[in-house]
């Protein structure tokens, strides 16, 4: 039986949300670094957009799996510290986050609307079922995660903490693609040129930055809480 104390206070929810920013930033930047390796050259990105070297030709579809491949070995690497948490009494909250920040819920809404990674994937292999297939493979990717995150929360009140845990931090992150694009979009396109550094705008790189100093700043505003929660629940 699960004993973990979720802290859903203002700190705790801020960590989520720059460690879900962050991830999202990795998953970008992982089909960015892929592309760059496999075209020779790298593409264009900015925020929560990618866009590859036009030299790239069929490569394409390794580019397009390696951001999902990096999300789906956090999550697990997230499962793996919660149950490790478990086993020596530790705090899971790496482990919680990790799982989290890469979105499963999203993950799945958006595989069973047609669209995402896995989507784009299945597409070219089965066109008719590529939509139920992708379902498919994100539900097995992201449920057993999820059921180690569950059985971790005490018993009570889990379903609410649960998910706001998982609901909560992703609601600052919805407007991002719009803004970035209204903001990169002709940088993405290729219509505008901008400072930057491995085909990432320097400004991008500085709103990286600032977002990692937060995560610092919550993440040593939390330790004291952390370990009150977790000597309550043992």
């Amino acid at each position: 039986m699960g004993t973990h104390r979720f802290p859903l206070d203002t700190r705790s929810l801020v960590a989520l949300v720059a460690v879900a920013w962050l991830a999202s930033f990795a998953h970008e930047f992982t089909h960015h670094a892929t592309g760059a390796w496999l075209c020779g050259a790298p593409g264009r990105m900015s925020l929560s957009l990618f866009a590859l070297d036009a030299a790239c030709g069929e490569r394409w579809p390794w580019t397009t799996a390696a951001g999902p491949t990096l999300s789906y070995a956090l999550m697990w690497i997230g499962m793996a510290l919660v149950v490790r948490a478990q086993r020596t009494g530790g705090d899971p909250w790496w482990g919680f986050a990790l799982v989290i920040a890469n979105k499963p819920f999203l993950r799945l809404f958006t595989a069973l609307m047609g669209g995402g990674d896995e989507g784009v994937l299945w597409d070219l292999a089965s066109p008719d079922m590529g939509r139920w297939i992708a379902s498919a493979t994100v539900l097995a990717l992201s449920l057993p995660p999820m059921i180690v995150c569950w059985r971790a929360l005490a018993p009570r009140n889990r379903g609410r903490v649960f998910a706001a845990a998982f609901v909560l931090p992703m609601l600052p992150l919805l407007p991002v693609p719009f803004v970035d694009r209204a903001v990169y979009g002709a940088w993405i396109d290729g219509q505008a040129t901008l400072p930057a550094l491995f085909g990432v705008p320097w400004s991008t790189w500085a709103i990286e930055a600032a977002v990692v100093a937060l995560l610092v700043l919550a993440v040593q505003a939390m330790p004291r809480r952390a370990a009150a929660q977790a000597a309550v629940a043992r």
